[in-house]
């Protein structure tokens, strides 16, 4: 995606249980997910009509289980950031083969960027690659706000040569988080993703570079874990004007940047025009 693109860089540097489906915005346990449209349009709440959405765009929310292997490095993340090697093992337990990554594209009703999935370990320059860690615990406020900035406005990733990169990306704790997708239509969709708390099944969206998306994560803890593939090497875009709603690009009309730090909102600055 592009999210947290000097997320570790800056901030180091400067037996699942089967819960039922969120098919409800607040169930007991406070879990839902919820889309709501730029344009004012009532909202899309539950996994299966927030899914029916965003599939028209080739993206695609789902539940994963969370393994048991991965509860002790959740609890830690809860009260500090995770290490290198604790990171790796967290990523041995969630990532994808090139089998499964495919998988997640068809499941989404797309075709993969690059012919066969391209390369599995991808990077923008001057910046670690493919497949990471997003570690909450990782970032002080300084650079959650510098975050909210870059990767909040709206943005395309892809290659020189065109290519767009696929992701997936899976929240494994912590949160909410919060997702931006331009529609069809150019109607921009926030998703939220309500908290992952323990016992409960994760989080995971798949969906292609290429589409005009970006990120707003303002969680006091909370790991995610970051799969992209595709060209080896890709730029993370704010103008490309052979994409659809390219226009949406380099703005968001569901954040304030005009507050320190940027502030998500509740009604979308288009409602109101």
């Amino acid at each position: 995606m592009g999210f947290f693109r000097f997320a570790v860089p800056l901030a180091l540097a400067a037996a699942a249980f089967a819960l039922p489906a969120a098919h409800a915005e607040t169930a007991q346990d406070g879990r839902f997910i919820r889309l709501s449209f730029s344009d004012g349009r009532p909202d899309a709440v539950g996994l299966e009509a927030v899914d029916e959405q965003l599939g028209k765009v080739g993206v695609r929310v789902s539940e994963v289980p969370i393994p048991e292997a991965s509860r002790s490095l959740i609890e830690t993340s809860k009260t500090r950031a995770l290490d290198g090697k604790e990171q790796s093992r967290l990523l041995s337990i969630f990532s994808l083969d090139r089998d499964g990554l495919l998988d997640q594209i068809a499941k989404a009703g797309r075709k993969p960027a690059v012919e066969g999935g391209g390369a599995l370990s991808i990077s923008e320059k001057d910046v670690p690659p493919y497949p990471k860690v997003y570690d909450m615990k990782a970032l002080d406020a300084e650079t959650v706000a510098f975050l909210m900035r870059k990767f909040g406005r709206l943005h395309v990733n892809s290659a020189d040569d065109g290519h767009g990169i696929d992701e997936v990306m899976t929240i494994v704790s912590g949160g909410p988080y919060t997702w931006f997708f331009a529609l069809e239509d150019e109607t921009v969709a926030k998703v939220r993703f309500s908290e992952v708390k323990d016992g409960e099944k994760g989080w995971r969206i798949s969906y292609p570079g290429l589409g005009p998306h970006g990120g707003y994560f303002d969680a006091p803890h909370g790991l995610v874990v970051a799969l992209a593939h595709g060209p080896e090497r890709f730029v993370m875009r704010y103008e490309a004007p052979n994409v659809k709603s390219s226009r949406r690009l380099n703005d968001n009309p569901w954040i304030d940047f005009t507050a320190n730090p940027p502030l998500l909102l509740d009604r979308s600055r288009d409602a109101g025009r």
